[in-house]
């Protein structure tokens, strides 16, 4: 009677691993970094791509700096891509900007905490600040996916 009570439960957990939870769990990470918009970069450094131009994206990178109370030590830009670190007491992010295509500026920042290394969470901050202070993504005049029918009737 004892194993006969537990044949279904022991089937279910001898079942569970090829099921497919863990990858499903990656794609679910996968997918939630993609929506996001934030990528992590093997060197520690977060990345992300707005849909701005480059000298749109300077002003808001200083000030996101300047709010942090970091000291702008260096900075340097031309139209296609520029640089700027903002050192604080036991705080070092560095900014660095490309422009993609005419519209879109990459965005990396990297992120030191004294001699602790990189500190993504900090880096991943920045992005969210400076994401806040940049104009909203334009939407193109014609947006819609319909096709009028000849004559306007359906």
């Amino acid at each position: 009677m004892l194993a006969r009570r537990f044949r279904i439960p022991l089937l279910v957990l001898l079942l569970l691993p090829s099921t497919g939870c863990a990858a499903a769990a990656a794609v679910g990470s996968a997918l939630g970094a993609a929506f996001s918009g934030l990528a992590y970069m093997e060197n520690g450094a977060a990345e992300r791509t707005f849909v701005v131009t480059l000298p749109e994206v300077w002003p808001p990178s200083l000030t996101v700096l300047r709010l942090m109370d970091l000291t702008v030590s260096e900075g340097a830009r031309d139209e296609k891509q520029g640089a700027l670190k903002g050192v604080g007491s036991d705080l070092t992010v560095t900014l660095t900007m490309n422009s993609v295509t005419p519209r879109a500026t990459r965005v990396t920042i990297e992120a030191v905490q004294g001699t602790l290394g990189k500190d993504r969470a900090t880096a991943s901050e920045v992005l969210n600040q400076l994401a806040l202070l940049l104009p909203p993504t334009p939407i193109p005049a014609h947006t819609s996916n319909t096709v009028d029918a000849p004559g306007g009737v359906w």
